[in-house]
């Protein structure tokens, strides 16, 4: 049984915290005219094989810029999972776990 990609209902999460303590305020810098969330933005929105974009952030005006650009951000990140020690997993973990609660399950995560 071979499965078709297209078929897939794939979500791209993008983690952008807003306490960055190396470079702060780095997801709303701008290159070349653009924040730098917008490059990620729109490269994920560009696949064929992504379904969802989404991004997960603690910072309103990440949330804010990201959906100027149509990204989703159906939440803003709870602050246990924004710190600068919160590994990656448990930040998709809480991501998945709101499109399983609207009915809307990925069949892969990136």
């Amino acid at each position: 049984m071979s499965i078709d990609i297209k078929e897939l209902k794939v979500l791209a999460v993008i983690p952008a915290r807003g306490g960055s303590k190396g470079l702060p305020g780095k997801n709303l810098r701008l290159l070349n005219g653009h924040p730098l969330i917008y490059y990620m933005i729109k490269y994920a929105q560009a696949s064929k094989y992504i379904s969802k974009v989404m991004v997960s952030t603690d910072d309103k005006k990440i949330a804010d810029v990201a959906k100027n650009y149509d990204a989703e951000v159906p939440f803003l990140r709870p602050k246990e999972l924004a710190e600068d020690t919160t590994p990656l997993n448990p930040v998709l973990k809480h991501a998945m776990a709101y499109y399983d609660s609207i009915d809307w399950k990925a069949n892969a995560v990136i």
